[in-house]
């Protein structure tokens, strides 16, 4: 008789552990998905019976486990519609075959040594679950989706349906449990600020949770809570259901406030609340280096620190802001460290094979350019994740700095902060300058200055060291252009300055590096 396997991996206070051997245990891993072209775009069907790759995957496992990883993060159902997805095609609830696919990919994580973190994006579109989720949406209060899945009686419904359903279909499958670090309620939770009801500036709701005066913002914002609370609780009830010692979780993106910031776009999350009062085991937070504010603030917008394990289920260097690989595996080791500071106990990276640049937000893949991150992140090669093995050649990164003026939102030090996403801004037009002092005699290699400049146009930059000019730049620039000028022999210096004499724009650079030779 088939005994379900009891999980492994547990939490002790706010930290992971290893229940077989009491050692604590680190999350280190990726997110793996296999990005197929469906209609025009890319969708990731990672456990789709028509794409799964039991050989191919074997091997990426393989590549994992032998540099020391443990953990790879997976979609459950971004194969949302088609004959070979998640959703039953032809009635309700689940696709058997689909079904089958998760226990082969959890056999061969096992066979690995590697854990999963399962993580739903959302309700399959097939197999009856949004029909559910549907049943109290009130015409002209819950128009968007999101808003009512997560505030109706029927939406939360729904969302234990569809996971009563998953899991039961794993046990009858006689899955092996034990490789699960977790379950993943939601990749990423939020709703649309611009749709009912949090869109209202007056008159009352009434949600499953209660009636709020949405002329209130604190009842607004509590409406979110309690709805959160609510859907979270149910739905770890029923995981738990099946799986008694099996941990849960849930993803998000960093909130808006008290700290502002442009992630996330329009759409609402809070998080502060529920990490002092949840249901959920521990939490999965993303952010990513080169955001528009600090580790430090996401992490207050957060709510962090936690009582709880917080892992970095996301995080990884984008091309578009890090066009070298090499700075940003330099970049992303220091995000890691950043993430130390504030509080997070694992690092899943963002992610394993490359995607598309069409994708939009392709990342730096580990296995990109003959596997340099994927060697460089790895536990073998950088046994504590908290120090970074990487040497930054840029030394201005946090040297003292001061300008002609600045903004007070784009100050000086946005220059020399190594994230190409902030910038100093005079405010004002030429001429301006800004001055880094490296604090003594330091061998310079060359200088690049990345470009902050609407319109474009000609420019006149002067770069001195130690008051003696070096080097002109001009000529035509624009935004994110990089200037770069290597003298022919290293320079000593200590003081280096930009002055900036024309440019059709407010004077502004997004970052001065200064490299060793």
């Amino acid at each position: 008789m088939w005994v379900q396997p009891e999980h492994v991996i547990g939490i002790v206070g706010d930290g992971f552990v290893d229940v077989r051997t009491g050692e604590p245990f680190v999350p280190r891993g990726a997110n793996y998905l296999t990005r197929v072209l469906v209609g025009g775009g890319y969708q990731d069907r990672t456990l789709s019976p028509a794409v799964f790759d039991r050989d191919r995957t074997d091997g990426d496992f393989a590549e994992l486990s032998e540099r020391g990883y443990n953990v790879v993060r997976v979609f459950l159902d971004t194969c949302s519609s088609g004959p070979a997805c998640a959703g039953n095609p032809s009635g309700a609830g689940l696709n058997p075959a689909y079904l089958d696919t998760i226990v082969e990919f959890m056999e061969v994580a096992r066979d690995r040594g590697i854990f999963i973190l399962f993580t739903s994006n959302d309700l399959p579109d097939q197999g009856g679950y949004w029909a559910i989720s549907d049943e109290d949406n009130v015409e002209g209060v819950f128009p968007g989706y999101r808003n009512s899945h997560y505030l109706t009686a029927s939406g939360e419904r729904a969302a234990v349906t569809y996971w009563g359903d998953l899991l039961a279909g794993l046990v009858e499958r006689q899955a092996p449990f034990d490789v699960v670090l977790a379950w993943s309620i939601l990749n990423e939770q939020w709703m649309f600020t611009d749709q009912p009801p949090l869109s209202l500036a007056e008159g009352e709701v009434t949600t499953k949770t209660g009636t709020y005066d949405m002329a209130d913002p604190a009842a607004r914002r509590q409406m979110v809570v309690d709805g959160m609370r609510s859907y979270l609780a149910s739905v770890t009830d029923e995981i738990k259901r099946f799986d008694p010692t099996g941990l849960v979780t849930s993803g998000f993106f960093a909130p808006q406030f008290p700290n502002p910031t442009g992630i996330g776009g329009s759409w609402y999350v809070d998080t502060a609340p529920l990490v002092v009062d949840s249901a959920l085991d521990f939490f999965d937070f993303h952010a990513y280096p080169g955001e528009d504010i600090p580790m430090d603030q996401i992490a207050e917008n957060f709510g962090l620190p936690s009582d709880k394990p917080v892992i970095l289920g996301e995080y990884g260097a984008f091309i578009d802001r890090y066009p070298e690989i090499d700075g940003a595996a330099i970049a992303t080791q220091a995000w890691v460290a950043q993430s130390c500071d504030v509080g997070f106990d694992g690092w899943l990276y963002w992610e394993y094979a490359p995607a598309s640049l069409s994708v939009g937000d392709a990342t730096w893949a580990l296995i990109a350019d003959d596997d340099l991150l994927l060697d460089a992140f790895s536990p073998a090669a950088q046994p504590d994740p908290c120090i970074p093995t990487l040497v930054d050649p840029n030394i201005a990164v946090g040297a003292d700095v001061s300008a002609s003026r600045s903004l007070p939102d784009e100050p000086a030090v946005a220059a020399v902060d190594g994230n190409p996403a902030t910038q100093w801004g005079s405010g004002a037009e030429p001429r301006q300058w800004i001055e880094i002092d490296l604090g003594a005699d330091t061998e310079i290699g060359s200088v690049e200055l990345l470009v902050a400049q609407f319109p474009e146009g000609r420019t006149v930059h002067v770069i001195s060291i130690d008051g003696v000019e070096v080097h002109t730049f001009e000529g035509d620039t624009a935004e994110n252009d990089v200037l770069a000028w290597s003298p022919d022999m290293p320079i000593a210096g200590q003081v280096i300055r930009v002055t900036t004499t024309v440019s059709p724009s407010w004077v502004s650079w997004k970052e001065v590096r200064i490299l060793r030779p």
